[in-house]
């Protein structure tokens, strides 16, 4: 029936209870993690959504990460190539931290066509918005990430994301 926290979850089996068969409709609905599509100009997963895959269609989105609780994991798809942004970024003080390999999107990746490709997302300049344009700062089909609460206010992020013409920094 829905999506549900491990909390809520774990009360439906304590000693003595007996779950109901919407309980376990529950129980399965949550281990399969869902696939959204963002086609709306904003979306704001919530915590419930931990584990999803949000797919980036074209359609230019703002994605809000909701406030960092340690645990909670999206990953990002991009399934089409749009001259739009797709931006993550975050809620209150939450701040961005890993390192995304960014890479120019050409028919063969060779050392040449990768050199000067790696942006990192510096943990010193808290950075909590990450922008692809579909050409230089990346969003080209094929891009990941994938972001991860690791601690108070801190959201790890890591993927490969591909891009057109002179490569530039996606976060900010």
């Amino acid at each position: 029936m829905a999506i549900a926290l491990a909390t809520t979850l774990k009360g439906y089996f304590d000693t003595g209870d007996r779950p109901t068969a919407a309980n376990f409709v529950d129980l399965v609905d949550t281990i399969r993690k869902p696939i959204i599509a963002l086609d709306a100009t904003t979306y704001a997963p919530t915590a419930a959504e931990s584990g999803a895959t949000l797919v980036f269609d074209g359609t230019a989105c703002t994605v809000t990460l909701p406030t960092c609780a340690v645990g909670l994991v999206y990953h990002f798809f991009v399934a089409a190539t749009g001259a739009v942004s797709s931006i993550i970024t975050t809620a209150s003080a939450d701040k961005l931290y890993g390192l995304l390999f960014l890479s120019r999107a050409v028919g063969t990746i060779n050392v040449s066509s990768i050199s000067n490709a790696t942006t990192a997302i510096d943990p010193l300049a808290g950075d909590n918005t990450l922008t692809m344009n579909g050409g230089t700062t990346g969003g080209v089909i094929g891009s990941w990430l994938e972001v991860i609460c690791v601690a108070e206010n801190a959201w790890a992020v890591n993927g490969h994301v591909m891009g057109s013409g002179t490569l530039a920094t996606m976060a900010s």
